[in-house]
């Protein structure tokens, strides 16, 4: 049932070089653009605001001598003087040609192609959750750019409106929503993979910093960790909180190591701190942004998509509500599933909630909508119905990018019944069949599919299959509810339903027992559970058996029987 990876076709393989390329040719030209060395700032007379270095190795012809790159020209303090000027004249003019350099273009272009592609490459072949879409590459391409571009802008701004913050320039620029929103937009694997490349450029930006480099890696990885879950936007800002605390512990190490003052420490972590929260603020602005822009559903679009006020499930209310009622109950029914064996609950809650939304354009011919004995069937042929009932997943995709659900919702709609056989009216055609007029074929009653692609998925089609069929049982105890659902799952397992999806034999067994608890509870009200008194002497004893098979509190320990019993 574990599917492989898929490989994706060779043409999609020259188009992420494609994207690779054009990425690490933006990138370079941002890193090997230097900002031209100004002067406007300073006269004769005036005090220089901060240490003014060599930006360069730069040959003085009046003196005969060079001045080492790194070397201070004037300190922090010092009143400029003439020699101080014409020192700084000629740089002027040396880095004024030299703010362009075609070599250092080509070299960092290089760098980050090679790198890119070599780390894409082998996290592609060699980490199994690491699927990029073409989509999923293109916006990590644009948002690095996006992010290099706004580092660079920010160094030039520092530098020419607040020279005296440039030892303080890092700790403010907001860097960590990067990891934030790559972890809550994609995936944990993506985001450590472009953070990889994301801190490379960070450190050719700040003169080829390993210090930086590892800042930047370490502070986005904490930021996509402490992302992970995001059930709210408190996630969100926690993130950033939590990722800020810890980076200023570590950048108080790393200037212990240097011999640092200890005076700038507390500013720095100051500065580190608002980085964090500001992180958390750019990351809640920009990710409403990117999921209009590139269609993406996450956590926190999925939270807003569970608000039964949502104008679809309101709609399925009122005109529908047989379905918004099996909907809602199938939410419940694949939240507790999806947790049982560490699948996504959120995600399979709401998607259960819009799955059958393609009901809504002819909701009286779906049987929970039913209203007395009233059959919307009646008069038509089993052919014409079937038609009616596949219809409404052809239609539930149209409404869910009407609505702009996401792909993901929008994938589960088209995957919940698979490929599917319906039964009722498969079996009506055949009884009802002519072989010299007509010869009724299964594919004409069955789903368009795909089947499910997801572990969600497949808890959704098996949700739906439970909950449904478990409303006709007469008389629903909890041996005849537990028999049902492991007959409804094992019906789909044979049909092949389940063979694209990552469902093991495991899982089924942890997602019947959460179904059984479920449907038990649900039922309650219509189940008298046996009693048996017994009496020894003065000595009352009561045994009963509760909702969930137990026995005086004694685990039933019974297994799948069939294909599951191997999975106990």
């Amino acid at each position: 049932m574990l599917s492989e990876k898929a490989k994706p076709p060779s043409y999609l393989n020259y188009r992420r070089l494609l994207v690779i390329f054009f990425l690490s040719l933006l990138l370079s030209i941002v890193c090997s653009t230097k900002d031209p060395f100004k002067l406007s700032e300073y006269q004769y007379g005036d005090i220089a605001k901060k240490n003014i270095k060599s930006p360069a190795d730069v040959y003085l012809p009046d003196k005969d001598t060079t001045l080492k790159k790194g070397e201070i020209i004037v300190r922090e303090g010092d009143r400029i003087t003439d020699e101080h000027l014409q020192k700084l004249s000629r740089i002027e003019v040396r880095e004024s040609t030299a703010a362009f350099s075609v070599k250092n273009l080509v070299l960092i272009f290089l760098l980050l192609f090679f790198s890119l592609t070599l780390i894409y490459e082998y996290a592609d072949k060699n980490i199994k959750k690491f699927t990029l879409t073409e989509k999923d590459l293109n916006f990590a391409a644009i948002f690095t750019s996006f992010m290099a571009l706004l580092v660079k802008a920010s160094t030039l701004i520092f530098e020419h409106f607040a020279p005296g913050a440039a030892p303080y320039l890092l700790y403010i620029i907001p860097i960590f929503c990067y990891g934030i929103i790559l972890r809550i937009v994609l995936f944990s694997e993506a985001a450590i993979i472009f953070s990889i490349l994301f801190s490379i450029v960070m450190g050719i930006l700040f003169e080829n910093s390993l210090p930086i480099f590892l800042y930047t890696l370490l502070g986005n990885i904490l930021a996509s960790y402490y992302s992970g879950k995001c059930e709210n936007r408190n996630t969100v800002l926690k993130a950033g909180l939590y990722t800020a605390f810890i980076m200023s512990l570590i950048v108080i190490l790393f200037d212990s190591l240097q011999g640092t003052s200890p005076s700038n420490i507390p500013l720095k972590m100051a500065f580190i701190i608002v980085n964090g929260v500001g992180s958390s603020f750019i990351a809640l602005g920009l990710l409403p942004v990117i999921e209009h822009i590139f269609n993406y559903t996450t956590d926190i679009k999925l939270l807003e998509l569970a608000n039964l006020e949502h104008p679809l499930l309101e709609e399925m209310m009122v005109n529908a509500p047989g379905t918004h009622h099996h909907s809602i109950v199938i939410g419940n029914l694949a939240k507790a599933a999806a947790e049982s064996i560490g699948a996504h609950p959120l995600l399979a809650r709401v998607s259960a909630y819009y799955h059958d939304i393609g009901k809504l354009k002819m909701p009286h011919y779906f049987i929970e909508n039913r209203v007395g004995n009233d059959d919307a069937h009646r008069g038509l042929t089993p052919n014409m119905s079937a038609l009616i009932i596949l219809s409404h997943v052809k239609e539930g995709i149209e409404m869910a990018r009407q609505y702009r659900l996401g792909k993901k919702i929008t994938d589960m709609i088209g995957q919940h019944h698979g490929t599917s056989l319906v039964t009722y009216f498969y079996n009506r055609a055949k009884e009802l069949e002519d072989p010299r007029m007509h010869v009724t074929e299964e594919k004409d009653f069955r789903y368009a599919g795909p089947k499910p692609q997801t572990k969600e998925a497949g808890i959704i089609m098996l949700a739906d299959s439970v909950e449904a069929s478990s409303r006709l049982l007469d008389d629903p105890t909890p041996k005849r509810i537990e028999t049902h659902v492991q007959e409804v799952i094992e019906k789909i397992f044979l049909d092949g339903q389940l063979d694209e999806c990552e469902l093991t034999l495991k899982d089924l067994h942890a997602i019947q027992k959460s179904f059984i608890a479920i449907l038990i509870g649900i039922f309650h009200h219509r189940i008298e559970y046996p009693e048996r008194t017994l009496h020894e002497g003065t000595d009352k004893r009561v045994t009963k058996v509760s909702g969930n098979g137990q026995k005086n509190g004694q685990k039933d320990n019974r297994k799948f029987t069939s294909i599951f019993k191997a999975t106990g």
